[in-house]
């Protein structure tokens, strides 16, 4: 039997695990809607005192991170498996991984993964999530573009891209110094990401000190196709629908207070999931 990993309070190892608690209520709460094969695996493997959520579950604000967190991962897995039926063989790329294993929730058996984030993140990541055959782990700062050359792109077979709660803890004119150049070095490629517009950012910084990391960012879209259509002539698409209600049916058994919040938050731009389609040579 492997070790238990450690994971410590108050550390970014620990910012790595909420969202992983929170998709493993959902897919026990909804398993008819949320799948994720290896979310249980890895938690299995933590060393890690969870009594904190759990005191918390049944509560609206769990509920209402818990949805967040496994809403997101619903609508990625969507698109990447839209731009695999045309790419079969494509590259599916996690951006800011952490230990997400979205894109291999769309696997096709075809397709190829690569996983970016720091190269300690990526050894947390290596001890609790093996890679398979068709997997690479590069550890990089997303911001330093050499990774571009280590995931083995080929124009031919293409790329979709997914990056999950990772631009928050970005400088807008480094989330475009990064899409530009992404366009430019993946040809027919795809970018699927979720943003906030200011409001949203507002709510959510918040959050996320009031959890005890300190962080200072300006990305937000308060016009997601006007503001990225501008960035660059490399970008063929646009498109951005709200988190929720773009990709999942609200029933009664959401309750409706999430129900009204979720429209709401879709609505006004609060909760977005954003495509960027690169064009071709």
């Amino acid at each position: 039997m492997n070790p238990k990993i450690k994971i410590e309070k108050n550390t970014v190892q620990e910012t790595l695990v909420m969202p992983l608690y929170g998709k493993a209520w959902a897919i026990k709460n909804y398993p008819d809607l949320f799948h994720d094969t290896d979310c249980q695996k890895i938690m299995d493997r933590l060393d890690y005192d969870f009594s904190t959520m759990q005191l918390q579950e049944g509560g609206i604000k769990m509920k209402i991170g818990a949805l967040a967190a496994a809403i997101r991962q619903y609508a990625l897995v969507y698109e990447v498996r839209e731009y695999l039926k045309n790419h079969p063989k494509a590259l599916v790329v996690n951006l800011g991984c952490g230990l997400d294993t979205s894109g291999r929730q769309a696997d096709n058996g075809e397709c190829r993964f690569a996983n970016v984030d720091f190269s300690n993140v990526i050894e947390l990541r290596e001890q609790l999530v093996p890679s398979t055959d068709r997997e690479k782990n590069i550890g990089s700062d997303l911001n330093d573009h050499s990774w571009f050359d280590k995931i083995d792109f080929h124009e031919e077979d293409g790329a979709v891209f997914i990056a999950s709660g990772v631009f928050i803890y970005f400088k807008k004119e480094d989330v475009k110094k990064l899409f530009c150049a992404m366009a430019e070095h993946f040809p027919g490629g795809r970018l699927a990401f979720d943003a906030q517009n200011r409001l949203g950012i507002k709510i959510d910084l918040k959050a996320i000190k009031a959890s005890g990391i300190d962080i200072s960012t300006n990305f937000y879209l308060d016009d997601p196709e006007k503001e990225l259509t501008s960035w660059s002539d490399r970008f063929a698409r646009v498109q951005w629908k709200g988190m929720s209600t773009g990709y999942i049916k609200l029933d009664k058994r959401f309750g409706i207070f999430f129900k009204l919040l979720a429209r709401y938050a879709d609505k006004k731009g609060m909760s977005q999931l954003n495509v960027i389609d690169f064009r071709k040579d």
